[in-house]
């Protein structure tokens, strides 16, 4: 069954506010990433969203009810099984230049607490992600014929200075324009950014200086944390960098001893789950929401909905007895929300 039937059948058989009753000591974390303020379409599959609907978003969990807690009073609270009932975290990745320029007001609008999970090497640069601008600009253009990894490659062997001067010569040989360089869709927030948010009540954490892949490079972690946190305390005036995010969700078996050792205290994925008290710390899961994604799985799950299509299409994968797929999936949902 398509998850948007699904979704729809839950609610008409009331199955949303069974859910949302089952799950309510579980905790619901939500990953957001930057706004896209360049013209057309927001690249990228989760990294962008208008800054319209993260604003709709926002404005639905104020109007929610729901508590939106800090981080670090959430991870406290749900190792101890004292979370308000359908508890919500907002966390949002990177530290995109938007976040800081669009996202910040519309979170300081409704008074919401949010955890920033900064990257920091192009932070201290005043630079464009050149990977994410080299993709776009490819895909801005429609040239099949680019090979994204060789520019890439071609780019960063180049030094600092001349690698803003490389991107904009590609721009222009594909036919594409500059406002995504006049608006600074790629660039991530700098150190007067990151002050000013923190000052203003953004917490900010780590995600290691170079956006690293923690499961091909765990050897590289633990000096990759030392100078992110470095490099966040010296923007925010020393500030507790003690809760992690795993660049792209990337995970180490050796990761949560490592991290421990460094001083975190949580770490969270970009797996979709919510998190029962006694979850392991540093595998939190999260739901990322992004353009695509419609305002029913939104919704779904914050009730915890979601939570049990999982279950019921992982017990309809397992279901060897005969019984058609698609009766299994539904007898699954109602025994899971029951």
């Amino acid at each position: 069954m398509p998850k948007r039937a699904a979704l729809k059948l839950a609610g008409l058989a009331g199955l949303s506010a069974l859910a949302r009753r089952a799950t309510a000591s579980q905790l619901r974390i939500l990953c957001y990433h930057g706004l896209w303020l360049a013209p057309g379409a927001p690249h990228g599959n989760c990294l962008f969203m208008t800054p319209a609907l993260f604003a709709d978003r926002m404005a639905r969990l104020a109007r929610s009810g729901r508590p939106v807690l800090p981080l670090g009073e959430a991870v406290e609270r749900l190792a101890a099984d004292r979370l308000p009932a359908g508890a919500v975290v907002l966390t949002i990745d990177d530290g995109w230049a938007s976040t800081h320029s669009h996202m910040l007001p519309v979170l300081e609008a409704h008074r919401l607490p949010a955890t920033l999970y900064a990257t920091t090497w192009y932070a201290e640069r005043d630079l464009p992600v050149v990977n994410v601008a080299v993709d776009y600009l490819v895909a801005a253009s429609g040239r099949t014929d680019q090979n994204c990894t060789a520019t890439i490659r071609r780019i960063e062997a180049l030094p600092e200075a001349d690698r803003l001067d490389a991107l904009r010569a590609f721009g222009r040989a594909l036919g594409v324009g500059e406002a995504w360089l006049a608006c600074r869709q790629f660039h991530l927030m700098g150190p007067d950014a990151l002050a000013d948010a923190h000052a203003r009540g953004l917490d900010i954490q780590l995600h290691t200086h170079r956006h690293i892949d923690v499961a091909g490079r765990i050897g590289q972690l633990v000096p990759e944390i030392e100078a992110n946190r470095a490099a966040l305390r010296a923007a925010t005036g020393g500030a507790a960098a003690e809760h992690f995010c795993y660049p792209s969700g990337t995970f180490h078996p050796s990761a949560p001893a490592l991290l421990a050792a460094s001083g975190v205290r949580s770490a969270t994925l970009v797996s979709e789950g919510l998190n029962a008290p006694g979850a392991n710390p540093y595998a939190l899961r999260r739901f990322v929401d992004a353009q695509h994604v419609p305002m029913a799985s939104f919704q779904a799950y914050l009730d915890g909905t979601l939570h049990y299509l999982s279950l019921a299409r992982t017990l309809a994968d397992r279901v060897e007895t005969g019984i058609p797929r698609r009766v299994a999936a539904a007898s699954g949902m109602l025994l899971c929300a029951l």
